[in-house]
């Protein structure tokens, strides 16, 4: 296995006055094991290089980065922002290595996508057509919640995310675009007590299964209605897991009209004929921290994600 910090070398500088990027890891190492021992076997360094690297990283910063007790060390307010920095800084390190290898090879390279439960209705197609254009990328799928509260998205571990939202939208800093509208439909199982309900006030009553943002817009609804909303809520982040207690309960849920038209999925779910428009709108959106930072194998995936959105909603 290559050590990290030997891969690192050719980007260090002895002479500059920042940090240097070989101090920089070491003084990963050392907040993420909590000791300089520790770290300095994960290393294979010693521990009086690791001390000095540290001190040396502290001294370029002008501050303490960790404080230190009987139980080892952990980092001062200072040194945790520039542990969160750090993710960032050998992430776009990584992927400018890997951006050199896809362009003077031709092949390889690597994509972290995030997409939420409902955003990844996309994934099937556009995963296809990827795999046709670049068969040897090696891909990670997460499943996210929302990035303001995912900690690998702040660290810059994902190469771009795909949510679904219905709100408003906070995408303060990122690039962001829309692909795809589904309206939201309030979906049962076969047989549940109201599956035949026409006006949404009339189930005030019922437990309601809502992901993220499906709270506050079950308030808005029904308040729209000049009704009280439902005090029965649970959040439910997972459809598979909203699909589950669907079919076991007599819990509704606020989903995309696409899981319950067609979708194998979901048979032995139906769509309550409520009166009027559509309820609302689930948004698919790409999540972008810096488009120009995206790799080659990344902007060939987000082009598949815009195929196979435009070919959803011909559909």
């Amino acid at each position: 296995m290559i050590n990290p910090i030997d891969s690192l070398a050719p980007f260090a500088s002895t002479a500059a006055p920042y940090p240097s990027l070989r101090q920089l890891e070491i003084f990963r190492a050392v907040a993420e094991a909590g000791s300089i021992r520790s770290a300095a076997r994960r290393l294979a360094l010693t521990q009086p290089a690791v001390t000095h690297a540290v001190r040396e990283l502290e001294r370029a910063v002008g501050a303490n980065l960790f404080a230190r007790s009987v139980k080892g060390v952990a980092p001062t307010e200072i040194g945790a922002a520039l542990l969160r920095r750090s993710h960032l800084l050998f992430n776009e390190v990584r992927r400018t290595q890997e951006e050199i290898a896809e362009l003077r090879d031709g092949t390889g390279g690597r994509l972290s996508i995030a997409f939420s439960s409902t955003a990844a209705q996309l994934l099937p197609a556009a995963l296809a057509d990827f795999r046709g254009r670049r068969p040897g990328v090696a891909l990670e799928l997460q499943e996210l919640t929302w990035p303001s509260s995912d900690e690998r998205w702040h660290g810059g571990d994902y190469d771009f995310a795909v949510v679904s939202e219905a709100g408003e939208s906070d995408h303060d800093g990122l690039d962001h675009e829309l692909l795809l509208e589904r309206p939201l439909v309030v979906v049962a199982r076969q047989g549940h007590p109201q599956a035949s309900a026409r006006s949404l006030s009339s189930l005030q009553g019922c437990l309601w299964l809502v992901p993220g943002y499906g709270r506050a817009l079950l308030q808005r609804l029904f308040a729209a209605r000049r009704s009280a909303a439902p005090a029965d809520v649970i959040a439910c982040q997972s459809t598979h897991m909203a699909l589950m207690l669907l079919y076991q309960t007599d819990a509704l849920a606020l989903l995309s009209g696409s899981l319950v038209s067609g979708q194998p999925m979901a048979s032995g779910l139906v769509r309550l004929p409520l009166a009027g428009p559509p309820l609302a709108t689930l948004r698919i959106s790409l999540l972008v921290r810096d488009s120009q930072a995206l790799t080659p194998a990344a902007r060939v995936f987000i082009d598949c994600l815009r195929r196979a959105a435009k070919e959803a909603a011909q559909a």
